[in-house]
């Protein structure tokens, strides 16, 4: 059995042989290019155009079957269950592709990168320490909303290398995975400065509603195109917390954003494909809401911000699939830790009745290649189903 029939197993409420693993992603591209073979990478690999090899922007020209073919080892590789499909999806789960508004390199040194996106925000990446500063946002009152310019989600142009991905990762095993634009975090990452965000949900909330609304239109419709074109997994990268619980109450996330994914939902289903939502913190509030408009996947449910995790999969279980489990910093821990650490993670698929998936991310350029084989071997054997 390849590893997209036990994640498409699951979906179908199934018992799968394995427990399938996503891996969220590297810490850097310097991360990636030390710790995986060299030819599980190319220059459409990373989620933001690349320092190794320096490209600008992702070519306009067709992917090549060589490209796909890297794609699919970098799966391969780690043993997953997906492969992100378009130019700059595979790594960071969540982020990049054709769904999502992109990047060009507007300044390169030898410290650091400034991109700036569609939309016209930019982002500051420093290279060491790595960190990454978003800036320039180009929404401020309600005339900027009326001037801004988005891309067009409808051209077929943009998805020109979706339906061939989709069909070369089918067929090699895998399950086609493409990202759209998270509902919350999309505003205030790209569009709208964090504390202006905040505080115009409160004082200003028929703007933000249109902003809102003209926002999720444009993921709808990228949502549509990569699932015409073969997608079975619609991913959505919404961080809604932290280890403290909700950033917005749940009452505004109700308000605001919740009916936005439940039409995203509706439009993956009638399809018959599925969402994934990952949203980092204690979102235990919303999470009957998430169950109630059929969100398949959720992730990472980190064990340190969710210490009653195993009470919420026994809750919630039996409606929706838990990915994750692991924890945040679980590569800075002595191996014997990083074993105690999955073999918990992986426990939970005992008592997810409807599915578990093993998520981990953070790899490190700091790691040594024996420490990350060892790993990797870790998460292989503690993946194989108990009897």
């Amino acid at each position: 059995m390849s590893n997209r029939d036990d994640l498409l197993q699951m979906l179908q409420g199934q018992e799968p042989e394995r427990i399938p693993y996503i891996y969220m992603g590297f810490h850097d591209e310097r991360a990636m290019h030390k710790l995986v073979p060299a030819d599980c990478c190319d220059e459409n690999t990373y989620y933001v155009p690349c320092d190794d090899p320096p490209r600008e922007r992702f070519s306009p020209e067709p992917r090549t079957h060589e490209s796909r073919e890297r794609a699919v080892r970098m799966s391969e590789y780690l043993d997953m269950a997906t492969v992100a499909v378009g130019k700059g999806a595979v790594s960071h789960f969540g982020h990049g592709g054709p769904g999502e508004i992109q990047p060009v390199v507007i300044e390169r040194t030898e410290t650091h990168k400034i991109l700036q996106y569609e939309g016209g925000h930019k982002r500051y990446f420093h290279y060491d320490p790595h960190s990454i500063r978003y800036y320039d946002f180009p929404i401020k009152d309600e005339q900027d909303l009326e001037n801004l310019e988005l891309p067009d989600m409808r051209d077929p142009a943009r998805f020109k290398d979706i339906e061939e991905d989709c069909r070369f990762v089918k067929e090699s095993g895998f399950v086609p995975v493409a990202s759209v634009q998270g509902f919350f975090s999309g505003i205030h990452n790209s569009f709208m400065d964090y504390a202006d965000t905040l505080a115009n949900l409160l004082l200003k909330p028929q703007f933000m509603h249109r902003i809102t609304e003209t926002l999720a239109r444009m993921s709808l419709d990228a949502a549509e195109m990569l699932l015409d074109r073969g997608v079975e997994i619609i991913t959505v990268c919404d961080d809604l917390g932290n280890a403290g619980g909700l950033i917005i109450s749940p009452q505004t996330f109700r308000e605001f954003f919740l009916p936005w994914y439940e039409e995203l939902t509706r439009l993956a289903h009638d399809r018959g494909a599925y969402i994934h939502l990952h949203s980092h913190g204690n979102i235990k509030k919303v999470l009957p809401d998430l169950v109630s408009i059929g969100i398949d996947i959720i992730d990472p449910f980190d064990w340190d911000e969710n210490p009653d995790l195993p009470a919420l999969v026994k809750q919630y279980g039996r409606d929706v699939i838990f990915c994750g489990g692991s924890t945040g910093d679980i590569y800075e821990k002595d191996l014997d830790e990083v074993e105690y650490n999955i073999k918990r993670a992986c426990s939970l698929a005992d008592i997810a009745e409807k599915g578990y998936i093993l998520m981990t991310y953070g790899g490190l350029d700091t790691l040594s290649n024996e420490y990350w084989s060892s790993c990797l071997e870790i998460m292989s054997q503690a993946r194989e189903r108990r009897s």
